[in-house]
């Protein structure tokens, strides 16, 4: 059995120059133990007077126990024993009894985010034995390579990063150093309830494992690696993809997306929705979205709901993936005046900033309007006044962006549209410092 100290040693050692080391400390053996020789780590760094991260130790209270105040205030005293501050955050759990688990997951993660700082490093105690949980329960949901690839040892999490320095360490080996330096911890009584489809897996599938393939645990360990390479070499394909099929608004060449193959097609698609709103597909989703879009006549602007208030659509052979909450026109402020030198913020719209060196030569007090219907514009350079819808059609902008766009007018007058066009009579003449305008609409990014 391996000693864990110079395990952990080598494996935190990247990470001494971080300013904060976050311990999650839920008072069970495995964060105990993690908790204890990341102290002695402390503790030989100090005796060496070498500098060394501060520590501090953050419990999540789910509230889902009738002894979870009591877990808690005991690990605040135990955490006070190494000289490490505690920090509680407790969360309120809402719905489905087969849906806790999940929904306790997230709100423990949210807790940890909430107090990471930039560049802190928050470790977690997982190990061998949960990696191998996590494998097979996401296997028996289907999932594809990335899910396939489990627990990653390292990701980012808010401000910060997220570490498992444990996981490829057995439970048993936990056990084993627990017992040597006469541990306490917690027991979860939950954790014996077999209707949590891990604890099933623990208490009746895994040990029927262990009898005939006794080394699973480093097998599936194996596998799951071999997962997130393959996840990973496949993700730079994709986003290699993605960079040339996008355009600068975000949005996604359906075109030149049709020309590939279906299998390429849906890596892409499903690539695009995660990048604009984090939101992952089921297959049947997908599905519906390739049917939709790259199966319907070009002249056609589908639309498809996820979840989120997130809406796929399509315009111009361009798929969108926006926020669905556009304001109504009715919603619109009436007119807003803007004085260029500060950020103007529209609430559910979006922002406009100017910066110096631009063709925009403001003549007069200056406001924001939306469309109302009739306006007419002449652009900077032509001869003749054009109706204002019929420049946006021509300029191809998506109907759903032509009612948020913002108009700047110069004493009553319409003076530029967005950042898309200057009107004449507004452009900065040769030798004179005009404005660059910058609108920036409200997205999923």
């Amino acid at each position: 059995m391996a000693e864990l100290l110079p395990l952990i040693t080598k494996s935190l050692a990247p990470y001494l120059t971080r300013r904060v080391w976050w311990l999650a400390f839920s008072g069970g053996l495995d964060s105990h133990v993690l908790l204890h020789l990341v102290w002695r780590l402390r503790e030989q760094a100090h005796s060496s007077s070498t500098p060394f991260p501060e520590i501090r130790a953050i419990h999540v209270d789910h509230q889902l126990q009738s002894a979870s105040a009591a877990w808690a205030e005991q690990g605040e005293q135990q955490c006070a024993a190494y000289n490490i501050p505690f920090t509680l955050k407790v969360v309120n759990i809402k719905g489905r009894r087969r849906g806790l688990e999940g929904l306790a997951r997230e709100a423990r993660y949210r807790a940890f985010e909430a107090v990471l700082g930039d560049g802190d490093l928050l470790l977690l105690a997982h190990h061998l034995d949960d990696q191998a949980e996590t494998l097979l329960l996401r296997l028996l949901r289907g999932a594809g390579v990335a899910g396939l690839a489990a627990m990653p040892t390292r990701r980012a999490l808010g401000a910060g990063e997220l570490y498992r320095p444990l996981l490829s360490i057995s439970r048993a080996e936990l056990e084993a150093y627990a017992a040597a330096q006469k541990l306490s911890w917690v027991d979860d009584p939950s954790n014996l309830d077999t209707h949590y489809r891990r604890n099933f897996l623990r208490q009746q599938v895994l040990p029927q494992l262990t009898r005939h393939w006794p080394d699973y645990r480093q097998s599936f360990g194996r596998a799951a690696a071999l997962q997130a390479e393959a996840a990973q070499l496949l993700h730079g394909y994709i986003s290699q993809d993605l960079a040339s099929f996008c355009a600068e608004d975000g949005s996604l060449n359906l075109r030149k997306l049709a020309a590939l193959p279906e299998i390429r097609q849906r890596a892409i698609l499903r690539q695009f929705i995660i990048n604009r709103s984090d939101l992952g597909l089921s297959s049947a989703q997908l599905g519906t979205i390739v049917e939709q879009f790259l199966c319907a006549g070009g002249d056609r602007q589908p639309q498809f709901r996820l979840a989120a208030g997130v809406l796929l659509r399509a315009y111009n052979q361009q798929l969108f993936c926006e926020r669905s909450a556009v304001k109504a026109s009715s919603a619109l402020p009436g007119e807003l005046a803007w004085d260029l030198r500060g950020e103007l913020l529209i609430p559910g719209v979006g922002r406009l900033f100017a910066t110096p060196n631009g063709p925009f030569m403001p003549r007069g007090p200056v406001s924001i309007r939306f469309r109302q219907g009739g306006e007419r514009c002449r652009l900077a350079g032509h001869p003749h006044h054009r109706p204002l819808k019929k420049l946006l059609q021509a300029w191809r902008l998506p109907p759903w962006q032509r009612e948020v766009l913002p108009l700047i007018y110069c004493d009553g007058e319409l003076a530029a549209v967005a950042d898309l066009a200057v009107c004449e009579g507004f452009s900065a003449p040769v030798g004179e410092e005009g404005w660059k305008i910058q609108w920036v609409p409200e997205t999923l990014t």
